[in-house]
């Protein structure tokens, strides 16, 4: 009997030693994230097999897409949110270790690393944060030794890494921009676009260019000089992302300064954003580089 009580007093005693261990990393991010109602990162980060990764020990901060984000995404683009090499990549820019960031760290223009290799940029507007072009909550949901997490209202799609200036960036969407290209070269913008900044460029597409009238085109090329400066009234000084032009109310409009020392109007009308009066293709919207953003837009902007 008093074998059975001893034995049954080291099995209770085994038990309860289990139970009391520390949760492992993997799991107390996971019941954090589940607990501030983040239901689908989870859902992903276990599915993509990424919990072990991104809760490596140490510090950490991170900028987790909302449920809805997730559901407005799969809307938008399903196949995308099932593919095993993208999903993973976008779910870890959202990921930066090693680093606790707090409201008060956060300044306008600020670059900083994730685990992905990406680098996110954050923006201080009037009334909006951003990282990457996405809104975040100004104050973070969670705050505890290990973590710091902010709510953002989608995933974060466009990203970045070190050397991918404007020029860089145009390049990748030659494409579309081959014109642009041609323009930037000719009247030696190419330097500014490629080390100066931060810039938004206002980008008009081949097709922007070609609804020139012949004539006023065929003008333009022949004269760098004139170009350059219809080229500087695109390009806006600091970084502006349609997602915080499109988060204020409809018909609120901005006056940005550009490199001409003139202005550029934004206006918007609900879901419609327009430069000076000429819409932007939000298709193409937020093509990040280390030195700012394009937003395209479908014709040049010529000076009054």
């Amino acid at each position: 009997m008093n074998s059975l009580v001893a034995f049954s007093c080291l099995l209770l005693a085994s038990v309860l030693a289990v139970s009391a261990r520390p949760q492992d990393a993997s799991t107390m991010l996971k019941t954090t994230l589940t607990s501030a109602n983040f239901t689908r990162l989870v859902e992903d980060l276990v599915k993509f097999d990424l919990a072990d990764s991104v809760s490596k020990a140490g510090p950490k901060t991170i900028f987790a897409p909302s449920n809805q984000a997730f559901r407005e995404m799969m809307m938008q683009n399903r196949p995308m949110t099932n593919n095993t090499e993208i999903m993973p990549k976008l779910l870890r820019r959202s990921f930066v270790v090693n680093r606790r960031i707090m409201p008060a760290d956060i300044t306008n223009e600020m670059v900083i690393d994730t685990i992905s290799g990406d680098q996110l940029r954050f923006n201080i507007y009037n009334t909006t944060t951003t990282v990457n072009g996405v809104i975040m909550t100004k104050e973070p949901l969670v705050v505890n030794n290990d973590v710091v997490v902010y709510r953002i209202n989608s995933v974060i799609l466009s990203s970045f890494t070190k050397g991918q200036n404007l020029m860089v960036m145009l390049e990748a969407n030659k494409d579309r921009f081959s014109m642009l290209i041609r323009c930037i070269q000719d009247t030696g913008l190419t330097e500014t676009l490629t080390k100066d900044g931060p810039f938004t460029l206002f980008a008009p597409t081949n097709e922007g260019f070609r609804s020139l009238p012949p004539e006023a085109l065929a003008r333009l090329m022949a004269a760098p000089e004139e170009m350059k400066r219809v080229l500087a009234g695109h390009i806006t000084k600091g970084t502006y992302f349609l997602g915080a032009l499109d988060s204020k109310d409809s018909g609120t409009d901005s006056v940005l300064p550009t490199l001409d020392g003139g202005t550029n109007k934004i206006m918007i009308s609900g879901r419609t954003i327009k430069v000076d009066g000429t819409p932007v293709v939000t298709s193409a919207d937020n093509i990040m580089a280390d030195n700012g953003v394009i937003h395209a837009i479908s014709r040049v902007l010529m000076p009054n």
